[in-house]
C-alpha cells in the first residue's frame, strides 16, 4: 500500500475540518430548526463515510492527480458555496427552493461531467440527512444535480447556461408533484431558486476560474482573444514563432475531434506553448533572418537558452494567471527530448559532455492533449523543412517521429492508446494536405490586352 506525503496528510487535514467546519456552521444558521444532535449524529456517524468516499472517487480523475490543490480548491469552494446559498434558501424559505443547480453546473464547467456527478452526490447526500426523509430527498436532489450537469457538457458559451437551468427547473418541479403534495406555491419558489443559482454561476464563474487557475471551456474560449497581452507581445517580438503557433493550433484542434479529447484546451494552449520565445526571439530558426546567433556561441549555451523559452513561458503563465493545464502544456510540449543539433555539434567539438545537458526539462507528457501538441509541435517543424510535400512523404515523416517519442519514452505516462495515436496521425496528415494544397497556375495575359478590356468594361 502506498504511503501519504506530507502534503497528502495536510490536504486531508485540511478537507476533513473543512467539511467539520460546514457542520458547525449549519448548526448555528439552523439553530431555532434543529438540534445540536443533528451535528452529532453527521459528523461522527456519516461525515467519515463521505469524506472518505469522495476522496476515493475524486483520485480516480487524472487531471485532478495532476494538480490536486488547484482542483480541491475548485471543488471545496463550489461545494461550500452551493451548500450555504442553499442553507439560506432553507432558513427562509422552504424544501423546494434547495437545488444543487449552482454546485453541479459549476463544477460539470470547470472540470467534466464526472465530477459533476459526484458534486451531486456530495450535495444529495448532505441535505438529505439535513431536510428530513432521507431516502426521497437524496433521489430527488440527486436526480436533479444529475440533470444539471448532463445538460452542462459541451457549453461553450454563457447564453447557453439556460439549458441546465430549464432542465432542473422542470425535473424539480416534476420530482416535487410525485414525491410532494401539490403546492402551487412550490413551483415559482423553484423556478426564482434556479434563476438566482443561475444568475449566481454567471457572476461569479470568472472569479472562481482566476483564482484556482481551473478554467471551463467558456474562459478558455474568452482566453484564447488574440489581443490577449501575451499573444500581442509574441506576434510584434517573435512574428515567426506567433505565425508556428496558428499553424499548431490547427493541427492539434482537429486531432484532439478525433479522439474526442478537449479541442479548445488545445487550440488555446497552441497559441501560448511558445510565449517564453518572445523574450529571445532571434535565437530560434523561425524568427531568423539569415544571421544565426548560436554560431557565435557554444553548443552548451545554446541548449541553456533554448531551455529558457520552456522556463520563462511557465513563469509569464503564472504571472497572467493563465490555465494551470496551459502552464502544463508550456513545460511537457518538449518533454524531456534531447535537442539533437546542439548535442551533434557537442560531439563534433569533441567536449564530450553529458547528454542530460542537451535534454529539455520536462517532465514527459502527463496526459493526452500535451502529447498531441509534442506531437504537432515537432511535424511542423519536419513539414517546414520539406522541398515537397504529399501523403506519403508526411506519413512516413509522422511515423518515423511517433516511434521517436516511443523508443524515447515520450509517451509512457500520456495515456494514448495506439489507436488513439493512429487517428492523430491520420488527422494531422489531412490538415497539412488541406494547408498546403496545391493551387493551378495561371495562364499570363499581355498587358495591351487586360488595358483593352478594361475600357471596354467602362
Amino acid at each position: 500500500m502506498k504511503k501519504m506525503d506530507k502534503n497528502e496528510i495536510y490536504m486531508n487535514i485540511f478537507l476533513f475540518f473543512n467539511f467539520f467546519l460546514l457542520q458547525i456552521f449549519t448548526e448555528i444558521l439552523l439553530w431555532h430548526n434543529f438540534t445540536w444532535s443533528f451535528l452529532f449524529n453527521f459528523t461522527i456517524i456519516f461525515m467519515p463515510f463521505w469524506f472518505f468516499i469522495t476522496q476515493y472517487l475524486i483520485k480516480k480523475d487524472k487531471m485532478f492527480n495532476l494538480h490536486p490543490a488547484n482542483y480541491w480548491l475548485s471543488f471545496l469552494i463550489i461545494l461550500d458555496l452551493g451548500i450555504i446559498i442553499n442553507i439560506f434558501s432553507l432558513k427562509y424559505f422552504s424544501d423546494p427552493s434547495i437545488t444543487p443547480l449552482f454546485v453541479a453546473v459549476t463544477i460539470t464547467l470547470m472540470m467534466n461531467f464526472y465530477l459533476g456527478f459526484l458534486s451531486s452526490l456530495v450535495f444529495a447526500f448532505y441535505f438529505s440527512f439535513l431536510i428530513g426523509s432521507p431516502l426521497k430527498t437524496f433521489i430527488s436532489l440527486f436526480i436533479i444535480g444529475l440533470t444539471s450537469a448532463y445538460l452542462s457538457k459541451k457549453i461553450y458559451s454563457r447564453v447557453r447556461i439556460v439549458i441546465p437551468f430549464l432542465g432542473a427547473t422542470i425535473s424539480q418541479i416534476i420530482i416535487y408533484l410525485i414525491y410532494k403534495d401539490f403546492e402551487y406555491l412550490a413551483i415559482p419558489q423553484i423556478f426564482i431558486s434556479n434563476l438566482v443559482q443561475m444568475l449566481f454561476v454567471l457572476g461569479v464563474l470568472p472569479y472562481l476560474e482566476y483564482i484556482t487557475r481551473i478554467y471551463s471551456d467558456i474562459g478558455l474560449l474568452e482566453l484564447g482573444n488574440l489581443n490577449h497581452p501575451l499573444l500581442r507581445k509574441l506576434s510584434l517580438n517573435a512574428s515567426g514563432t506567433y505565425y508556428h503557433s496558428l499553424i499548431i493550433a490547427n493541427l492539434v484542434e482537429s486531432a484532439a475531434e478525433s479522439i474526442n479529447a478537449n479541442p479548445i484546451l488545445l487550440r488555446v494552449g497552441a497559441y501560448f506553448h511558445d510565449i517564453g520565445k518572445s523574450l529571445r526571439p532571434l535565437f530560434f530558426t523561425e524568427n531568423q533572418r539569415g544571421i544565426n546567433p548560436h554560431d557565435k556561441i557554444n553548443p552548451k549555451l545554446s541548449a541553456l537558452i533554448l531551455n529558457l523559452h520552456v522556463t520563462k513561458g511557465k513563469e509569464l503563465a503564472k504571472k497572467y494567471k493563465l490555465p494551470i493545464l496551459i502552464e502544463d502544456l508550456i513545460v511537457q510540449h518538449h518533454g524531456t527530448r534531447i535537442k539533437r543539433y546542439f548535442f551533434h555539434k557537442n560531439m563534433e567539438s569533441n567536449e564530450n559532455l553529458p547528454p542530460d545537458l542537451f535534454k529539455y526539462p520536462g517532465p514527459i507528457p502527463q496526459f493526452k492533449e500535451a502529447a498531441i501538441l509534442m506531437i504537432a509541435d515537432n511535424i511542423e517543424a519536419i513539414t517546414r523543412s520539406m522541398k515537397e510535400i504529399n501523403k506519403k512523404n508526411i506519413e512516413e515523416k509522422i511515423d518515423n517521429l511517433i516511434q521517436d517519442l516511443f523508443f524515447e519514452g515520450q509517451l509512457d505516462d500520456c495515456g494514448l492508446t495506439l489507436g488513439e495515436i493512429k487517428k492523430i496521425a491520420h488527422s494531422m496528415t489531412e490538415t497539412i494536405l488541406n494547408m498546403n494544397h496545391s493551387r493551378i497556375s495561371y495562364p499570363e495575359i499581355p498587358k495591351e490586352l487586360l488595358k483593352e478590356v478594361n475600357k471596354i468594361e467602362n
